[in-house]
């Protein structure tokens, strides 16, 4: 289970001005929700603050109990935009390198689930980008995470191949059962995936607008 709670947060260059606002709210475990609102609206300052990069200036970050508030760690995965990949790693490498235990198993099942198999000894620069996208996928399970959030991760794409990743997200969040937070600006993203659409409000400091089920 993981809580997001009475979170706040202000940097120091908007003069004191809160960015996000008491902003609560929880996803069950195995569970997908989507965090939706306009550019600028905060969803990636929150989540920095769920991954533990951003120390809030009120509230608290809860995973399964305990108390992650800041605190960078393995529970909490993020994939930003870009992939972040290690230009000198072929793939098989990147996802070992996230492992704690390296398990060739596991690894090859990981691999064949973002059906990268037959990529296993490209460097990330003989990838597609929707390719480079599905390794990071898979580096973050290799983490086995309990809570895996990608954020606007396939907003760079174009829109048939972002179609085409949000299907396959969706069958790998089905085999795999990892709850995900989805961070996107267009709700059309989140059709037949996510469970719960958070939507924030359009305004300044951010709040909770409403909480949409599918």
């Amino acid at each position: 289970m993981f809580h997001f709670r009475n979170i706040s947060h202000k940097f120091e260059s908007t003069d004191g001005e809160c960015v996000i606002e008491d902003i609560t709210f929880s996803i069950n475990e195995g569970e997908c929700v989507g965090l939706t609102g306009p550019s600028g609206c905060g969803k990636s300052t929150i989540a920095h603050i769920a991954a533990g990069h951003i120390l809030p200036t009120n509230g608290e970050v809860n995973v399964d109990g305990r108390n992650l508030t800041g605190r960078p760690n393995r529970q909490v995965f993020l994939i930003h935009q870009e992939s972040d990949l290690f230009p000198w790693l072929k793939v098989k490498k990147q996802i070992a390198v996230a492992m704690k235990n390296k398990d060739e198993k596991i690894l090859s099942e990981l691999l064949s689930l973002v059906k990268l198999s037959k990529y296993r000894s490209y460097y990330p620069n003989q990838l597609s980008g929707g390719m480079k996208k599905r390794l990071a996928i898979a580096r973050a399970l290799a983490v086995n995470p309990r809570l895996l959030i990608l954020d606007e991760s396939f907003s760079s794409l174009d829109s048939n191949l972002k179609i085409e990743l949000y299907r396959e997200l969706k069958d790998i969040w089905q085999k795999t059962n990892t709850t995900i937070l989805l961070i996107t600006h267009d709700s059309k993203d989140l059709q037949n995936l996510a469970q719960r659409e958070i939507r924030l409000a359009p305004y300044k400091p951010t709040r909770i607008l409403e909480i949409i089920k599918s």
